[in-house]
């Protein structure tokens, strides 16, 4: 049972990794960052720029 609840923990992961996101700022989706970054500690931070009004934005997903 405990090995289902981590590839479960996993596999969310996995799909937030990919997931597109939507802009902060004026709503819409953003499909793909700009960059992307490992951050030391199982953190990694996705920054974005909207393709629609411009401004720029940072996600993170924790790994851990």
């Amino acid at each position: 049972m405990m090995q289902f609840a981590f590839e479960t923990a996993r596999l969310a992961a996995i799909r937030a990794f990919a997931a597109p996101a939507r802009c902060p700022h004026c709503d819409d989706w953003m499909v793909a960052p700009v960059s992307s970054e490992f951050v030391e500690g199982g953190e990694i931070r996705h920054y974005w720029e909207c393709e629609s009004c411009g401004e720029t934005s940072c996600t993170t997903i924790e790994l851990g």
